[in-house]
């Protein structure tokens, strides 16, 4: 048999792709990286596929959302179709959710999203968000893919912010029953635990991998390559080649609900809502408008506030001006405020006030991508009660505001890149 040849197909801002290539050739692979703009036709004569971990177009919108646009990913499709071992390591991995070739409706719209980390305790109380580094024991609850046929735990890496495997409900029953979950965080003695520190990121049912129901392509958080206790996972692979023939593969079938077309919310009337835009260029914003070639996108930060009813206009504004000059949700150094407040829109000025005005922009042009759970809005909200105790907030929410061309609303708010299916709610003024 011919030496197993492994392409490490690697984006711009990738960052692992030596130390993958390396832990694939230390197990008698050959392998090399694969740029992703490399000739598609080419990457079909490799035997199988590694997506390292980085932060590819600088995770930009959500991670792994832009690189899996990239044209390249109908090539991966079809050779997932044919069988070929695909594994996502991180960033990798996310890239792997986000183009639905782990999970996907009828119209490869994902059923599973990799969300924001929840570091939660015993009581349900949120410990920490955000990026998480650390090492982590897993356990192989699924041996029948290429990259999991081996029964010891490891202690590896982690290095994420966005791991959280969450599912739709109905496909968290069907992962469940299907056996698709690859990998789960376990503590020392090899027992799963659903709180931190054992389970990092508040993943469903501890999930450190999952893999799509042929059982060939999975999305693994925690980084292999990084040390040597992740060679099981690449010795599998080499194994799985060795094997070819007689190697059992999950093989499942699952069924799945498609999403209903997105019906935005209206935002609540009661919100004290300013939105924030650079001054500077947004790179997110250029990319979505590069990746969509589509010039006129324009990303603003959207903050929403919640208070007493019964306060008058005047406190309302005194109210949003001592959040503002905080200088904890907003650099006025290089941004631009806009504020709604009764149904009107104010202009902050350089000399620390509010003026009425007409808004910069149309709201039937605008929609608002928000987290279904926005821990953002809640740490901020936390930190605020602490620092300016005197400003009577009930709530903060957190957003994204997008101004589109009207004749490509409705069309970019279904769209994969504003926003996932099962993180996201849309709203609208």
């Amino acid at each position: 048999m011919n030496t197993p040849n492994i392409a490490v197909l690697t984006f711009p801002g990738n960052n692992c792709e030596t130390e993958t290539v390396r832990a694939l050739q230390n197990q008698g692979f050959q392998a090399e990286v694969f740029l992703w703009n490399r000739n598609p036709q080419e990457l079909q004569t490799f035997d199988g596929v590694v997506l390292p971990g980085g932060f590819s177009f600088e995770d930009r919108g959500r991670s792994g959302i832009v690189s899996s646009q990239e044209a390249i990913f109908s090539t991966l499709t079809e050779m997932a179709k044919n069988n070929t071992p695909i594994l996502g390591i991180c960033n990798g991995a996310q890239m792997l959710v986000e183009s639905g070739l782990i999970l996907s409706d009828s119209n490869n719209i994902p059923t599973i999203a990799l969300l924001d980390n929840k570091r939660t305790n015993a009581k349900g109380e949120i410990l920490g968000t955000g990026f998480y580094h650390s090492y982590r024991t897993l356990k192989p609850v699924n041996t029948k893919t290429p990259f999991s046929n081996f029964s010891e735990n490891i202690h590896i890496p982690i290095a994420h912010g966005e791991g959280r495997f969450t599912l739709t409900p109905e496909m968290e029953k069907e992962v469940a029953e299907k056996n698709l979950i690859v990998f789960t965080y376990v503590n020392d003695k090899g027992e799963e635990d659903n709180h931190y520190p054992t389970n990092p990121n508040g993943s469903f049912k501890n999930a450190a991998a999952i893999c799509n129901p042929k059982g060939n392509v999975v999305a693994l958080m925690p980084h292999p390559e990084r040390n040597e206790n992740g060679n099981p996972v690449f010795a599998s692979l080499w194994e799985y080649f060795q094997n070819k023939n007689t190697t059992e593969l999950n093989n499942q079938t699952i069924s799945v609900t498609d999403f209903t077309d997105i019906i935005p919310q209206q935002i609540d009337p009661t919100e004290l809502t300013i939105l924030v835009r650079l001054k500077i260029t947004d790179k997110t914003e250029k990319t979505f408008a590069n990746t969509l070639h589509e010039e006129n996108i324009k990303r603003r930060e959207k903050w929403g506030f919640y208070c007493d009813a019964t306060l008058s206009l005047e406190e309302k504004i005194q109210t949003l001006s001592k959040i503002i000059t905080s200088g904890e949700l907003v650099n006025l150094n290089k941004q631009l405020v806009v504020a709604k407040i009764d149904g009107k829109w104010y202009d902050w000025t350089n000399t620390n006030e509010f003026i009425l005005s007409e808004a910069r922009f149309s709201e039937e042009n605008c929609f608002i991508v928000e987290a279904k759970d926005d821990f953002k809005g809640q740490e901020k909200h936390e930190h605020l009660s602490h620092t300016l105790p005197e400003i009577p907030l009930k709530s903060i929410q957190y957003g994204v505001c997008w101004e589109v061309p009207q004749s490509k609303k409705e069309e970019y708010i279904s769209h994969p890149l504003f926003s996932s299916r099962v993180g996201n709610i849309i709203k609208t003024f």
